[in-house]
C-alpha cells in the first residue's frame, strides 16, 4: 500500500514538473491600472478603450498562458493633467497617456508636431509621420527610459487645428486683442496676430468661455464638440494649424520588465495597431464633427490659402527656434525636422518652408 501511494506521489510531482516546464504554473494574471487626465470623451482615450486595451486582453488571452485585467483611471481620477507622466513614472498608474502638451518642459522634444506649424490636415497622414518619427529616433524613446522610468507603447493623434471663438472674425486683423487659449506648446501659433494668448485645458474650457476667462479655443473639430463648445461660440474656422501627436501612451518600466516577452510583444504591437485605428477614426469623426457644427448653429468657414500664408509668414521661425531649446535640454532636437521631412515626403505642403529656413 505504501509501496502504492509512493508512486501516485512520484507521478504527480513529475506531472507538476512537466507542467512548469510547458510554462502553465506560471500563468499570471496581470492587473494593470490605466489612466489619463483627460475623460473618455476625448477620441484618443475612447480609442484606448476600444482599440488598444481589448485588443491586448483578448491576444494576451488567445496567445498566451496569461490574462490581462484593466482597472481604469481616466479623467483625472489618478493624475489630472500635467501630472500623469510622473504618475507612470512613480507606479500610480501602470499605463496610461502621458499627454505631452501638459508636460512642456519633460516631454518638450515629444511635444514636436507642434513645433512645425500649418503641418498635415488629414490625421492619416499626421499619424503615419508621428509614429515613424518614433520609430526612427531612439533617443526619443530613450527620453521616457532613462530619466522618467518608463517604456514607450503607443503615439496618438488629435485633428486638425483650427480656431473657435464666442464671436466671429474675417480677418487676422479682427483678432487682435481677444484672448484665445490653448493647451501651451501651439501658443506660439498665435504670435504676430495681437492675439492675447491665454494657457489652459479642455477641462476648463465650456466654463472659462461661458464666463468671458477667454473668447476662443485653438483646437479641432472633434474635441470642440466632445467638450460641448459649440454651446458657447458662434464660429468655427478650419485654419489647417495640423493634426498633431499630442497622446504618448507609457507603461512604468518596471511594470514592462514583469511581464514575459511574449506579453511585452502584444502591447507593443496593439500600440501601432492604435496608432493606425486612431488615424483611421479620427478622420471619420473629423468630418462628423464639422457637419454636426454646422447643425448646431455655428458658422463654419475654412480660411483662404493667402490667410495661412499671410498667417504662416508672421511666425517667428518656432521650427529652429524649438530644434535650439530641445538640443539644450539634452534631448533630441533633430525630431523637428525629421516630422517636417516626415510630412513633405507624405506629400504634404506647407504654407512656409520651415526646413529651407533652418
Amino acid at each position: 500500500m505504501g509501496i502504492s501511494l509512493g508512486r501516485y506521489a512520484l507521478a504527480a510531482a513529475v506531472a507538476v514538473l512537466l507542467c512548469t516546464a510547458n510554462g502553465n504554473a506560471n500563468a499570471t494574471t496581470f492587473k494593470l491600472k490605466i489612466g489619463a487626465g483627460h475623460p473618455p470623451a476625448g477620441l484618443w482615450i475612447a480609442t484606448l478603450r476600444e482599440v488598444f486595451m481589448p485588443r491586448v486582453a483578448e491576444r494576451v488571452a488567445k496567445e498566451t498562458s496569461h490574462k490581462i485585467e484593466w482597472t481604469e483611471a481616466f479623467g483625472g481620477s489618478v493624475c489630472k493633467l500635467g501630472e500623469c507622466l510622473e504618475a507612470i513614472e512613480s507606479g500610480l498608474l501602470d499605463i496610461g497617456d502621458a499627454h505631452a502638451p501638459f508636460e512642456p518642459a519633460k516631454m518638450l522634444a515629444h511635444n514636436f508636431a507642434f513645433f512645425a506649424p500649418f503641418g498635415a490636415p488629414d490625421p492619416r497622414v499626421a499619424a503615419k509621420a508621428v509614429r515613424e518619427v518614433y520609430e526612427t529616433t531612439p533617443a526619443l524613446r530613450k527620453v521616457l527610459e532613462d530619466r522618467y522610468n518608463q517604456v514607450f507603447v503607443a503615439v496618438g493623434i488629435v485633428g486638425n487645428y483650427g480656431l473657435i471663438t464666442n464671436f466671429k472674425w474675417n480677418t487676422v486683423a479682427d483678432l487682435k486683442g481677444h484672448k484665445i487659449a490653448a493647451a501651451g506648446p501651439n501658443l506660439p501659433w498665435l504670435q504676430g496676430t495681437g492675439v492675447v494668448g491665454v494657457q489652459s485645458t479642455l477641462n476648463e474650457a465650456y466654463t472659462s468661455m461661458q464666463t468671458g476667462v477667454y473668447e476662443g479655443w485653438v483646437m479641432f473639430t472633434d474635441a470642440s464638440m466632445s467638450f460641448k463648445l459649440n454651446e458657447v461660440s458662434k464660429q468655427y474656422v478650419d485654419m489647417d494649424f495640423g493634426c498633431i501627436g499630442t497622446p504618448v501612451i507609457t507603461m512604468n518600466k518596471d511594470t514592462w520588465k514583469e511581464l514575459p516577452p511574449e506579453v511585452q510583444k502584444i502591447v507593443l504591437e496593439a500600440g501601432r495597431d492604435y496608432n493606425e485605428a486612431i488615424g483611421r477614426i479620427t478622420f471619420e469623426r473629423q468630418e462628423a464633427a464639422r457637419n454636426r457644427m454646422k447643425e448646431s448653429g455655428l458658422e463654419v468657414r475654412t480660411a483662404d490659402a493667402a490667410t495661412k500664408e499671410a498667417w504662416a509668414k508672421s511666425l517667428p521661425n518656432i521650427p529652429k527656434q524649438r530644434f535650439d531649446e530641445i538640443n539644450k535640454a539634452n534631448m533630441p532636437g533633430e525630431v523637428v525636422y525629421a516630422y517636417i521631412k516626415a510630412l513633405k515626403a507624405a506629400g504634404h505642403k506647407f504654407p512656409r518652408d520651415w526646413e529651407a529656413e533652418r
